[in-house]
């Protein structure tokens, strides 16, 4: 391994004392150096996979979801291209938004999933929870005087990830919590959505028309749509093992 490399290392390692001194003591020693370089990339790699795997249980991710398992021939439509795009996660970096909109067990978890999953290999911190949990949450911490502390939270993770939006109708309090996470994280960190409601129909979630327009304008601003139609694929498999035990 060449110096450089070696030195990349310690620089990721934070070990500037072994930065300063390693060719003083290897002594024009090729053999020496490139024994430390296999030992420090060793530890770059073991300390970046632990990275990741902290990150992912940290979000809390209700199963594992990657791209290259999505059926992309169940959603023709769909703009493959654009979508993998997203796996780059400049979005976080530029604050912008994914939203994917459709019927219940069309994929839309799976893929918002996918590409939190590909956040946290990169180096990025992930939240995600169903709208009913982050909410139920929230008015715990109210109810005991945290929600500053709760909203202070969830501020510090790069991608916040809310799915299921709009499957179960809210009280005021909840709506008014959830315009507060989505209007503070405005041009201040990415928001990922599910939801099975078009966005002129928002005003089933929050009953303040005013409200529900002020979230949907915040979250297409900088945000990035995608739409997907079709049957359930639950209910497809469903379906094909129901033929499959039929008798003929």
């Amino acid at each position: 391994m060449s110096a450089p490399f070696l030195e990349e290392h310690l620089r990721t390692l934070h070990l500037p004392t072994v930065l300063q001194n390693y060719k003083r003591l290897a002594q024009g020693d090729d053999a020496r150096i490139s024994y430390l370089g296999e030992l420090s990339s060793l530890e770059v790699s073991k300390r970046h996979e632990n990275g990741v795997r902290a990150r992912i249980l940290s979000a809390k991710f209700p199963v594992i979801k990657t791209m290259e398992s999505f059926d992309f021939a169940l959603q023709p439509e769909l703009p493959r291209r654009k979508l993998t795009e997203l796996l780059d996660c400049k979005f976080i970096d530029e604050k912008r938004n994914v939203v994917f909109i459709g019927t219940t067990g069309v994929g839309k978890t799976h893929l918002l999933t996918a590409i939190g999953i590909t956040a946290c290999t990169n180096g990025y911190r992930v939240l995600f929870a169903t709208a009913a949990e982050l909410l139920m949450t929230l008015i715990a911490a109210k109810r005991v005087d945290r929600l500053d502390v709760r909203l202070k939270a969830i501020e510090r993770y790069h991608f916040l990830i809310i799915d299921e939006l709009g499957y179960i109708p809210f009280e005021r309090e909840a709506t008014d919590l959830l315009f507060q996470v989505i209007s503070s994280r405005y041009e201040r960190g990415s928001i990922g959505i599910t939801t099975n409601l078009a966005f002129p129909n928002w005003t089933d979630i929050f009953p303040d028309a005013m409200a529900a327009s002020a979230i949907v304008d915040r979250l297409i601003h900088h945000g990035v749509i995608f739409e997907l139609s079709g049957e359930s694929h639950r209910l497809r498999s469903r379906k094909k093992a129901g033929a499959k035990q039929s008798p003929s």
